[in-house]
């Protein structure tokens, strides 16, 4: 074989080993599946709306979202799903954006969602979004989450009190990862149109062990008060809840949305 034969050989191999190594980094841009799907869903509140408003767009996101979970039931009837290690966030809810309650303290029910729910500050609305019907839904003082029928993603909405900015946000996001994931590798932060910050990463679960993939984006609601929106996905499974997350991310909506509505 020639050298030119060898560099060629060499050169084909890396190309085909280069994806896998880029998906597994857990650093730099990376932003496939669940993450990407944060990423480029952040966008929501009227803008989103009007969009989802026009003719055929709500349509094309269900059957989108359909055809996705056909997909995910697939694979969970698999041998490979069956016996990999999974999440149970009903039992172990991540909840990094708040503060642990005391042991002591019963955790609010949970329900099915009804629809849009919203945060509220002094009787103004800060924060919405609108979880799938088939999750499981709760709602505390400052916060709303959710997990999927399956257990192995968990969606949190919440007011980060006493953050003075976006970045500040993002610094009390990390501190509330650290409490719930170890071997935490951060992509670079990015910043959506609307003016969100998303950190976005891999990790490991501490309760379960189990590998997981993150995507937090911190906003300002308006007034100074700073929101976030976190998800964690099992890392074997994102892939198939992408569509989901995005069509989550794209329902939320701040304080200026609703008042623009008005």
């Amino acid at each position: 074989m020639t050298r030119i034969q060898v560099l060629g050989v060499a050169v084909l191999a890396f190309l085909m080993l280069a994806p896998d190594a880029t998906a597994q980094r857990g650093g730099g841009a990376v932003r496939s599946g669940a993450r990407g799907a944060v990423v480029g869903g952040l966008v929501g509140g009227e803008s989103g709306a009007a969009t989802g408003a026009k003719i055929g767009a709500v349509t094309g996101a269900a059957r989108t979202v359909g055809a996705e979970a056909q997909q995910r039931a697939q694979y969970q009837a698999s041998t490979a799903y069956q016996s990999a290690p999974r999440s149970d966030f009903n039992q172990a809810p991540p909840q990094v954006l708040v503060n642990a309650p005391p042991a002591a303290t019963a955790a609010p029910a949970a329900t099915a969602p009804g629809g849009e729910a919203v945060l509220r500050k002094d009787g103004k609305p800060v924060v919405g979004v609108t979880l799938p019907s088939d999750w499981k839904q709760a709602t505390g003082d400052n916060y709303i989450s959710g997990v999927s029928t399956d257990g192995q993603v968990y969606a949190m909405i919440a007011t980060l009190e006493g953050a003075a900015d976006k970045q500040a946000g993002v610094d009390r996001v990390k501190q509330g990862l650290l409490r719930y994931l170890q071997d935490i590798k951060y992509d670079d932060q990015t910043e959506t149109k609307r003016g969100a910050l998303v950190v976005t990463g891999t990790a490991k679960g501490k309760k379960a062990g189990v590998d997981v993939v993150f995507a937090v984006g911190v906003m300002d609601a308006g007034g100074g008060q700073i929101v976030g929106a976190a998800f964690i996905v099992d890392s074997r499974i994102e892939d198939y809840y992408k569509a989901a997350i995005r069509q989550i991310c794209e329902t939320i909506r701040v304080g200026d949305d609703f008042a623009a509505k008005k």
